[in-house]
């Protein structure tokens, strides 16, 4: 008796013993642990190791080491679902949650990342059409009135997107423009099947469905793209491409040939602050000169941030030239179009991964055909959800 009540003293002592939580000291050495057999080739072990820790502790950082090697090892929806956990963290630091989007994004890409939301739109000429007035034909001046009202119009647009990486990198985007009158409503869709080239690391060749659909003109356009980035240091790339296609329009006389070549680039000159630009150029062969041109693009911003505001002050300028000489101007159409505009969100304001974004514009198109002239002021608020 004495001996059997010894024995269940031991047993009673080692479960308490057991059940004494480690001290920050022995997670700390056990996680060190864990690194080192991962260091070592070891994943499956430190995997065992770190999922035991976490249940011994709230520590994010063991969350997210496990859920990295989770990421490496193949395990892409148990590493998404801690990285999310981490984010999500009323205490995790927004530094913190910066560093956590790229591994959430790169997860994701691999299970299916979905991303959507809504624009809430302004626009003071959603028409494009400039002022009514007298025009001048051989000196006869002829009274000239837009085919569209120029007026401040308010609009949502829904949109939608899904990519997965399974060998081929497929993406579906879906939006759509919805304002009260019927005219200036429209839908977007673009479906894109692409792939990197192995022996050639950095080339992506890919497929895409690009289709419009609106008044009074809609169309389907599929094309073969090409690119290839460049890796010019730690902080800086660049890179080229080219597109090609056909365009099937619902009005036939703009049916043509369509090509567009490009280079691009960005700098990380600063660890919140990024430059890029892109130069393209684009011709479209329609049936009808009337729809023909050619036209170069510049784009140019910059992203930083201050404190927890995210900005992005961005240019482009656009040349077009159209084919057809029109006896009635005694030229041919040319047009320059100079948009700038300047986008923030701040990181605070979010609720769930759901992040809200401003930016606001203007547009304005020159024309050596004076009825072709037009200026717009806009912006819009994007509700968007991060992953």
């Amino acid at each position: 008796m004495i001996r059997i009540g010894f024995m269940a003293g031991m047993l009673i002592a080692g479960v308490a013993t057991n059940s004494v939580a480690a001290t920050p000291a022995e997670i700390d050495a056990r996680f060190k642990q864990a690194l080192a057999e991962a260091g070592a080739g070891r994943p499956d072990s430190a995997i065992r190791s770190l999922r035991l820790l976490v249940t011994e502790t709230a520590a994010p950082r063991i969350k997210l080491e496990l859920a990295r090697l989770l990421l490496r090892t193949g395990d892409n929806a148990g590493a998404l679902a801690l990285f999310r956990q981490v984010y999500l963290e009323k205490a995790t630091p927004q530094k913190v949650r910066r560093n956590i989007l790229p591994f959430i994004e790169q997860a994701e890409l691999r299970v299916l990342r979905i991303r959507y939301g809504a624009r809430i739109i302004t626009d003071s000429n959603p028409s494009k059409v400039g002022e009514g007035g007298t025009v001048y034909f051989n000196g006869i001046p002829l009274e000239y009135q837009p085919p569209a009202r120029k007026e401040v119009s308010y609009g949502i647009e829904p949109w939608f997107s899904a990519e997965k990486q399974n060998g081929y990198l497929t993406k579906l985007q879906l939006s759509a423009r919805l304002f009260e009158d019927d005219d200036l409503r429209a839908g977007h869709l673009q479906l894109a099947v692409g792939k990197q080239i192995t022996i050639l690391p950095g080339l992506f060749v890919q497929a895409n469905l690009d289709t419009g659909i609106a008044r009074p003109n809609s169309y389907v356009l599929p094309t073969i793209e090409s690119w290839k980035r460049f890796r010019l240091s730690d902080t800086a790339g660049a890179g080229l491409g080219g597109q090609a296609g056909y365009m099937f329009s619902r009005e036939a006389d703009v049916s043509g040939p369509f090509r567009r070549a490009y280079v691009f680039g960005d700098w990380t000159f600063q660890p919140n602050a990024t430059v890029f630009g892109k130069l393209s150029a684009e011709t479209l062969n329609s049936r009808n000169d009337y729809y023909s041109y050619v036209s170069t693009k510049v784009d140019f911003g910059i992203n930083f941030s201050v404190a927890d505001i995210q900005l992005t002050p961005q240019v482009s300028w656009k040349q077009t030239r159209f084919a057809e000489y029109s006896p009635f101007w005694g030229n041919r159409r040319r047009d320059a179009t100079v948009r700038p505009e300047i986008a923030l969100s701040a990181e605070r304001l979010e609720w769930n991964g759901i992040r809200p974004e401003v930016s606001v514009f203007y547009e304005k198109r020159s024309s050596n055909v004076g009825i072709y002239d037009y200026d717009q002021f806009g912006g819009y608020v994007n509700l968007r959800k991060l992953f």
